[in-house]
């Protein structure tokens, strides 16, 4: 995926937001990186903008105050995909290194991710919307720094079931994850592989992969809400298979 690929709507505020991180950070920014479901080209309509912002020094609480008050006015300007600006603000020092980073905008916050992130900047899946191509940072993870992030996703999920349709995608997308070792992969892709590989979940799939999409419908939320619990049982064991195949294929 190009740059020139994104929807003008998305285009709009990138540019906007790259403009705007300019002339609030100035030399302190390295570089803009897009990752996520946008950069996948069978990822479906766009409904939200995942970034790194690389920093060359540490924010100010100054900084902090323009960026949030300028994220105010790009949620006014650019509403609805304004509002669901998912960016993280990281040393480039620490985009070197294996452990989650520190997020310098939301102090306290880990990117517990990381391992996922990197896996998909390496794997060429990503946008530089500012700076150089990030050839020097962002670490290949290796699989258990993977596999640690994963899980570290799966608790999320556990705790956040009053958003069925996510939760089914995440999990499809863990499951495809787990099963084929493969990390770099779209949560829309993951749902049409899931969806065949266990036609049992076929409906749910759908109506969740509809929900995504923003066609569904009110026996579609129901339904969601209905099975979610049930279909986290089965990808826990499905999982935990898989790692058990990965234990014996090891000795």
């Amino acid at each position: 995926m190009q740059y020139n690929d994104l929807p003008i709507s998305v285009q709009k505020v990138c540019d906007t937001l790259v403009d705007g991180l300019k002339n609030i950070l100035r030399r302190k920014l390295y570089g803009i990186y897009m990752y996520g479901a946008a950069v996948f080209p069978d990822s479906g309509p766009i409904t939200d903008i995942d970034c790194h912002v690389i920093l060359r020094e540490s924010l100010t609480d100054r900084n902090r105050e323009n960026i949030f008050r300028f994220y105010s006015k790009l949620k006014d300007d650019y509403p609805p995909l304004s509002s669901e600006l998912d960016v993280w603000y990281i040393l480039l020092e620490d985009a070197k290194k294996s452990s989650p980073p520190h997020h310098h905008l939301k102090p306290g916050m880990y990117d517990e991710s990381w391992a996922l992130h990197c896996a998909h900047i390496r794997a060429g899946r990503y946008i530089t919307l500012y700076g150089p191509d990030p050839d020097d940072i962002f670490p290949t993870p290796s699989w258990e720094e993977i596999t640690a992030a994963l899980n570290h996703e799966i608790e999320y999920i556990k705790n956040n079931l009053k958003y069925p349709a996510y939760c089914v995608l995440n999990l499809c997308r863990i499951l495809y994850s787990f099963q084929e070792r493969d990390a770099v992969v779209s949560k829309r892709f993951s749902g049409i592989w899931a969806g065949g590989t266990f036609p049992m979940w076929l409906s749910l799939i759908q109506a969740a992969l509809r929900t995504y999409e923003g066609k569904d419908t009110s026996a579609d939320e129901s339904q969601l809400q209905a099975e979610i619990e049930n279909f986290l049982e089965f990808a826990l064991k499905f999982i935990d298979e898989c790692r058990k195949a990965s234990e014996i294929d090891a000795y």
